[in-house]
């Protein structure tokens, strides 16, 4: 960290106010941990409040450094120093001996300790779920490309915007079973589920893939809120992919590969990929 702060020369980072994706995810990182670290010392929940405000902390970092190395993008001097303050007030009442020296190797004065609590904005729920939608793309892509048989040279990753009908059906029960005020859905959920899906579900093969959809899907509504439960992605995927595009390919170690749509005529995705896809949900397909 110190290497990251002090010996990097400041004329290679960028400044200004134009932000790119990643850099608005770390700042949106370091909103959303400054505040979870601060909800879990208040509940003297230190071992938590580590998790948050070291690990995540870390994590979000070094997911932006790799990403503007493998892009070939300087990083922003105002998001790594928000990013570097944040962190060492956050360690200070685990590690205050480190949090004393990084304070003062970064300039600041007096002491790290007596230092205020980081001020920060509100996390950004969508910007939050983008995050997660391309860390979650890259480790499935990263299965397929170690599935890939020899001589494959040609890698597209496949977007979609809608779901098929019977999973659109299960999205807007889900809707009509959730309550807005209390950000929840009724105890009896899973057991309604079963009813629902065996009175209007006429493909009895389907049932078991609609309430494992709607399982998984119940899972994503209470981590994101009532967006999970979105017809269509509410953001735009293939713009996030082609922003990271160099980033994919040097993690991937590929050398080319290219973002389209899976209902893009001139590809003939075969039935066997293309039903693998869905908004959230791309796939890389190699051949």
């Amino acid at each position: 960290i110190k290497e990251f702060l002090t010996e990097t020369d400041k004329s290679t980072l960028r400044s200004g106010d134009d932000l790119n994706f990643m850099e608005k995810v770390l700042e949106n990182e370091t909103n959303r941990l400054v505040k979870a670290t601060e909800e879990c010392y208040e509940g003297m929940q230190f071992r938590e409040g580590l998790q948050k405000g070291w690990f995540e902390m870390m994590i979000a970092k070094n997911n932006y450094k790799s990403w503007c190395h493998d892009s070939g993008i300087a990083m922003h001097e105002r998001i790594v120093r928000k990013w570097a303050e944040s962190l060492i007030i956050l360690i200070c009442p685990i590690c205050p001996h480190w949090s004393e020296t990084l304070w003062k190797d970064i300039g600041k004065e007096g002491f790290a300790v007596r230092a205020p609590w980081p001020v920060v904005g509100e996390e950004d729920k969508l910007l939050t779920r983008q995050a997660k939608f391309l860390r979650d793309s890259l480790k499935n892509f990263r299965t397929s490309a170690g599935k890939a048989k020899k001589g494959w040279k040609t890698a597209t990753v496949l977007v979609a915007d809608g779901y098929p009908e019977w999973k659109i059906n299960a999205l807007l029960w889900m809707q009509s079973q959730y309550n807005k005020s209390s950000g929840s859905f009724p105890p009896t959920f899973m057991k309604d589920l079963k009813v629902w899906s065996t009175a209007n579900v006429s493909d009895k093969k389907k049932i078991k893939l609609t309430m494992q959809f709607v399982s998984f899907m119940k899972r994503e509504v209470d981590e994101v809120g009532e967006m999970g439960m979105d017809i269509k992605c509410p953001f735009d995927q293939s713009a996030i992919l082609n922003e990271s595009v160099a980033y994919i390919k040097a993690q991937l170690n590929m050398a080319e590969l290219s973002v389209a749509s899976v209902d893009d005529p001139e590809l003939a995705v075969p039935d066997r990929t293309s039903q693998n896809v869905s908004p959230g949900k791309p796939v890389l397909w190699m051949r």
